[in-house]
């Protein structure tokens, strides 16, 4: 029995003894450990050397697509990742005006949003990328929502900035609430997808700035444009005669996309007269098959370099 005994003692000995080797290789690593970790802190990082102006110049290229167009409200491809990286980003995307001017409101964009807050945090995350963008001139993109006036009254204010404005409306009745000043305003397309019931004229001739003008529907007499300082115009599903008649006032116009509609009760006029546009460089016009409208024959273009028509204008 005494020799087990010594063997035991024998035993723990020599297990003392690894555990004193490895509490020994365990400080060894431990302390390798810290120096690495401290050769790890004091390393910067290239990116996190730039002056925040470079860094805030790379955020902007980042955003996809470009101003004019918004990038989402949320996900990878929106500005607000960029503030969920770090402290530095994020006080630089912040500070960065430039990555919050372009603001879609469009349907298709709201709905995403809803899957994940409501219409009013929607909103909310609207004016707080207006509020961002500082003095930025703004884009901004409104649907046909089922009220687009609630949509469009928190950015009323700001109507001062607006530079890029596209709608998607119902009815007139939004229109008459920005008609007025709009002293940045260079592009503006309206949509209107459904009938308008009334006369009403929405008139923009206080947008010293606007050289850019697509509008759709043969409702387009309800909205009046200074139309002699436009350069850029798109009119589409329009009758000929209001083409023709809005055409006679654009006496700048170097660009111009048509897409004429005849309905099925109607002749197509033939009594035109001679059009002189002297700065046109591009036409486009497009129309349903079969439809022909004697334009071409009266139109003076000298500066006309791009064309592109219908088979049935040939």
């Amino acid at each position: 029995m005494l020799d087990f005994l010594a063997a035991d003692r024998a035993s723990i000995q020599a297990l003392e003894a690894q555990i004193a080797a490895l509490k020994t290789s365990i400080a060894l690593l431990r302390a390798a450990r810290t120096t690495v970790q401290q050769r790890l802190c004091s390393y910067k990082y290239p990116v996190l050397t730039l002056p925040n102006e470079i860094i805030a110049e790379i955020f902007l290229h980042s955003l996809s697509p470009g101003y004019p167009d918004a990038p989402p409200f949320l996900g990878a491809r929106s500005p607000m990742r960029l503030t969920h990286i770090c402290r530095q980003w994020r006080d630089i995307a912040c500070d960065t005006p430039g990555l919050w001017r372009a603001i879609d409101l469009y349907p298709g964009r709201v709905n995403k949003l809803r899957n994940t807050c409501s219409l009013e945090r929607t909103l909310s995350l609207a004016a707080l990328w207006v509020s961002r963008s500082r003095h930025c001139p703004l884009s901004i993109r409104v649907g046909s929502h089922h009220d687009p006036l609630s949509i469009l009254a928190p950015l009323i204010p700001h109507r001062d900035r607006w530079e890029h404005l596209t709608l998607t409306l119902k009815s007139t009745q939004p229109l008459s609430l920005i008609q007025g000043s709009l002293p940045l305003l260079k592009s503006f397309t309206i949509h209107f997808n459904s009938s308008i019931s009334n006369d009403e004229v929405v008139n923009f001739h206080d947008t010293p700035l606007l050289s850019t003008v697509a509008l759709d529907d043969f409702r387009i007499p309800h909205v009046s444009l200074p139309w002699s300082q436009l350069t850029s115009i798109t009119l589409s599903w329009i009758y000929p005669e209001h083409c023709l008649s809005i055409l006679r006032k654009t006496i700048h116009l170097e660009r111009c996309i048509l897409r004429l509609w005849i309905p099925d009760e109607d002749e197509p006029q033939n009594d035109f007269v001679d059009l002189v546009l002297p700065r046109l460089g591009t036409l486009e016009i497009d129309a349903d098959d079969g439809v022909h409208v004697d334009l071409i024959q009266y139109l003076v273009a000298p500066a006309l370099h791009s064309l592109r028509l219908p088979e049935s204008f040939l």
